[in-house]
């Protein structure tokens, strides 16, 4: 089994049909959608796909073949230590609880395994340490 992280880009007239559906009944892939920003206008969904690699390449060609554009998540977050002021301001507006505070050491914690590459923190961060590479 492998895991995948990607965002699916898809046009107004595709916002009403059940697209991740057939991720599921056709092709065996299980999801998790991380993001969502969905209105009548198109919409972006970050999704974490598992399943073979064979059925998560055929899944994502359906996807493209319906007009859906798909992106690998490339983009990951990382934070340097060395700027980190252990404020805690990236814990509070963290959506996957990716960044927590350590209450012993009141140090803050970073689960890269966690992060969906939202760039909340980084663009939360007084003092720059966190970092969206690509």
């Amino acid at each position: 089994m492998s895991k995948k992280k990607i965002n699916l880009y898809f046009q107004p007239e595709r916002v009403n049909e059940p697209i991740t559906y057939h991720l599921v009944k056709e092709y065996d892939l299980k999801f998790n959608i991380l993001r969502a920003d969905v209105e009548e206008k198109g919409g972006r969904l970050l999704i974490e796909v598992e399943g073979r690699p064979a059925q998560i390449g055929k899944g994502i060609a359906y996807l493209q073949s319906i007009g859906v554009e798909v992106k690998e998540l490339n983009e990951y977050v990382e934070k340097d230590s060395s700027r980190c002021t252990n404020c805690g301001m990236c814990v509070s507006i963290c959506p996957a609880d990716a960044i927590e505070m350590d209450r012993k050491t009141w140090e803050v914690r970073f689960d890269q395994g966690k992060c969906i590459a939202c760039g909340l923190c980084v663009s939360g961060c007084p003092p720059q340490a966190m970092k969206l590479k690509v």
